[in-house]
C-alpha cells in the first residue's frame, strides 16, 4: 500500500490597499477679465470660483499695480489691488489669475500733478539782492480729496524742498511762499494743463514766472 504524506499548507494573505481618493479636477472662473481705473487711481477687485482645494495664485505685470491681497490662495476668493495716481498718459497692465489674464486699464491723470520746472523773473521794486532771474523746480501732489501742495526749490534764494499749499480753481493756481518777505504766486494753466504763465509779488516787489512740466 503506498503512503501519501501530506506536507503542511501555509496560505500569506496580501492586504488589499484601500483606494485612492482621486486628485480634484480644477477650474477657476474669474467675476471679471477686465478693470478699468481712473487716472487718480484707486481699488479694484474681482473674485474667483474655484473648487475646495484647488489652489492659484495672482500676480502683476506693472509697478503701478499693487495686489494688496488674494496673492496666493485655495478655492473661492478675490483678488484685491490698488493702482496709483498716473501722472502721465493713459497705461496699462495685465494681472494673471489662476492662470488667466485680466487688462488692466488707467486713464489718462491730470497733467497737473507731477514734477514741474521753470523761471522767475523779478520786476520793479524788488531788492537788489535778490538776483534778476532765478529757475526753480517742484513737485506738485494730491494731498487728499480736493487739496494739493506744492514741493518748491529755488535755490538761488535758499528755498529747497519747501512744501506748501496750492490751491487750484479750474487753470488758475496760487500759492504763497517766504524769501525775503511773503510772495503771493498766481499762474494759469495752458489748456493741456502741462505749462503756465502768472506773476508774483510780495511788498513792494513783483514779476512774472512761467513753468512747465519735466
Amino acid at each position: 500500500m503506498a503512503s501519501i504524506s501530506a506536507g503542511a499548507c501555509s496560505k500569506t494573505r496580501t492586504s488589499t490597499p484601500s483606494p485612492t481618493a482621486p486628485t480634484p479636477t480644477c477650474t477657476y472662473a474669474l467675476s471679471s477679465t477686465s478693470l478699468s481705473v481712473a487716472g487718480t487711481g484707486g481699488t479694484a477687485s474681482l473674485s474667483v470660483t474655484a473648487g475646495t482645494g484647488c489652489a492659484w495664485t495672482a500676480s502683476s505685470s506693472a509697478a503701478f499695480v499693487t495686489i494688496t491681497s488674494g496673492t496666493s490662495q485655495s478655492g473661492n476668493d478675490s483678488v484685491n489691488v490698488t493702482v496709483s495716481e498716473n501722472t502721465g498718459d493713459a497705461r496699462s497692465a495685465t494681472l494673471t489669475v489662476a492662470g488667466q489674464s485680466v487688462a488692466v486699464s488707467q486713464a489718462a491723470g491730470d497733467p497737473l500733478y507731477g514734477n514741474w520746472a521753470g523761471t522767475i523773473v523779478k520786476g520793479p521794486g524788488c531788492p537788489a539782492t535778490l538776483p534778476a532771474s532765478v529757475t526753480w523746480t517742484g513737485t506738485i501732489r494730491r494731498t487728499g480729496g480736493a487739496s494739493s501742495e506744492f514741493v518748491i526749490t529755488i535755490a538761488s534764494v535758499g528755498v529747497f524742498n519747501q512744501v506748501i499749499p496750492l490751491f487750484v480753481n479750474g487753470n488758475s493756481l496760487q500759492f504763497f511762499v517766504p524769501i525775503d518777505t511773503l510772495y503771493t504766486f498766481n499762474a494759469t494753466l495752458a489748456n493741456d494743463r502741462r505749462s503756465l504763465t502768472g506773476t508774483f509779488s510780495g511788498g513792494t516787489c513783483s514779476g512774472t514766472w512761467t513753468g512747465a512740466r519735466q
